[in-house]
């Protein structure tokens, strides 16, 4: 652009340099004499370098113009290419997002996946834990030994009576046999107290002196249930795993666990709380009868053992009006025919 401009100019000046050359060869130096002389000077001037000046001035125009053109043409073609470039990029942007959607979704199917296997490995690990203390439980019950001579003395006196027997049995055998025997001497002692004869008094002193051979047992059972409640808010799930334990457990285990969830040595009632939360003694061999004066009586079968109604009841949930929430004996149907004669549930 300078460049044309220079051009422009030079040959502006050339023409006024050659109009003055020809003018002074012709008409010589001087100032003209008349005022019409005057006149004469510039219209030959004017006439010689107007056009010429016109003329230039014309094609500086036209060059500007062009140079406008080409310079609006670079602006569009230029803006063009921004627009290009911007679609590019929301499209990348798009691409972007649908591979970031993507990505969300792998990672949420991963954490979904994820979080599957956590609680898969949870059960395997509960699993493998809820049966060792299973085989643990049936390890205790075959050591358990019940010798009657071993405590027979201290117990017989703690309890002012002569003698007990626990059974005919002479031969100790360990196992659910002792535990028979065990249960036979129970009975069998606290028959032979005069007056104040309380099943879980009886116990308390077996328990005192006995307890190092059961008490190792249900403490395991005690923690198995903690484990089972403990692992899963399901009480759907909870059952499933109590039945598997509640199906190991013979007539005379639930007798004893009965009796040993009732005396006081043992705790503050934890233990009952969770046979009562998962209905263990549901398929305990239990009678019920009503006695005169409409006093029940209970009698476990296999061996035998008579509890009173205040010693069953402490094996029931109720709620602020009385009624029956849940049962230790859950749908055990003597236990039932009481429950209706109290008016614990709906006839």
């Amino acid at each position: 652009m300078k460049r044309i401009v220079f051009i422009i100019c030079g040959i502006a000046g050339l023409a006024a340099i050659i109009a003055i050359i020809f003018f002074v060869s012709k008409f010589g130096f001087g100032p003209a004499s008349t005022i019409s002389n005057w006149g004469a000077v510039g219209d030959f001037f004017g006439g010689v370098l107007n056009p010429t000046f016109a003329l230039l001035s014309l094609i500086l125009i036209a060059y500007t113009l062009m140079q406008n053109k080409k310079a609006l043409e670079q602006s569009e073609k230029a803006i063009q290419q921004g627009t290009e470039a911007i679609e590019q990029n929301e499209r990348a942007l798009q691409v972007s997002n649908d591979e970031l959607a993507l990505t969300r979704n792998e990672l949420a199917n991963s954490a979904t996946a994820l979080e599957e296997q956590a609680k898969l490995l949870a059960v395997q690990s509960f699993e493998t834990t809820f049966f060792n203390m299973l085989e643990l439980h049936n390890k205790l019950i075959n050591q358990f030994i019940y010798i009657h001579e071993n405590s027979h003395e201290r117990i017989s006196r703690k309890l002012n009576i002569d003698s007990y027997s626990a059974g005919t049995v002479m031969k100790v055998e360990p196992g659910i046999k002792s535990i028979n025997r065990l249960l036979m001497a129970i009975e069998n002692a606290n028959n032979k107290i005069v007056s104040n004869k309380s099943i879980i008094l009886t116990f308390s002193m077996f328990y005192i002196y006995e307890n190092k051979e059961f008490g190792r047992y249900f403490r395991n059972l005690y923690q198995i249930l903690k484990l089972i409640k403990n692992s899963f808010p399901d009480i759907g799930i909870q059952k499933k795993y109590s039945n598997i334990l509640r199906a190991q457990l013979s007539n005379q285990e639930l007798s004893l666990l009965i009796l040993n969830c009732l005396c006081p040595h043992v705790d503050n009632g934890e233990f009952r709380k969770l046979v009562i939360h998962f209905e263990l003694l549901e398929h305990l061999d239990i009678t019920y009868k009503l006695g005169d004066n409409y006093i029940a009586t209970f009698t476990i079968n296999n061996p035998t053992l008579n509890l009173t109604s205040n010693e069953i009841d402490q094996y029931f949930s109720t709620d602020t009006s009385g009624k029956l929430i849940k049962s230790a004996f859950g749908r055990n149907s003597q236990i039932m025919d009481y429950c209706k004669f109290k008016n614990l549930v709906d006839q």
